[in-house]
């Protein structure tokens, strides 16, 4: 005899980050806080106005490139940023599209003078149209957040 079961709930952020570390919850929290906030922002305000304030003052010290020793270091903080923002999109009830996600991502590398780059790209479907995505590199072109799939765009601005 069969019983009827009711649906599995989600797993939600709080229940994964209870098995975390703190570094992990912090890191957790920031990015959620950062993509709420792009989020915001991005039905409030053009992409120009958020793209210009979140590039100002920047300096040659975050462009730069590392090191090869502290390119390693440098890497394993953008893997780092690329979890939580990865799994704060998977786990949060809000939808988090490829441009929140960049914005968050790259404002994080930002934080920790990782240089990134935004870039934003077009493709056509199948039918004929018109699509866009964004996605983050950094350091030598390693792609951080929204790579899947990028191939398959072009690029037509980026800005780091």
């Amino acid at each position: 005899m069969k019983y009827a079961t009711a649906p599995a709930l989600p797993i939600t952020l709080p229940i994964k980050l209870a098995h975390r570390t703190l570094p992990d919850i912090c890191l957790a929290v920031e990015a959620l806080l950062l993509l709420s906030i792009f989020r915001v922002c991005l039905t409030l305000f053009p992409v120009g106005h958020i793209v210009g304030a979140i590039t100002a003052n920047r300096t040659d010290a975050a462009s730069s490139s590392p090191m090869p020793k502290q390119e390693a270091s440098a890497v394993a903080r953008a893997l780092r940023v690329r979890w939580a923002v990865e799994a704060v999109t998977r786990n949060a009830a809000a939808k988090f599209v490829c441009l929140p996600q960049a914005l968050a991502g790259y404002t994080m590398l930002r934080l920790r003078h990782i240089p990134g780059t935004v870039v934003f790209g077009v493709a056509r479907t199948p039918a004929g149209q018109l699509i866009v995505h964004t996605w983050l590199l950094t350091l030598g072109e390693r792609i951080v957040l929204g790579g899947n799939g990028s191939d398959a765009f072009t690029a037509i601005s980026q800005w780091a």
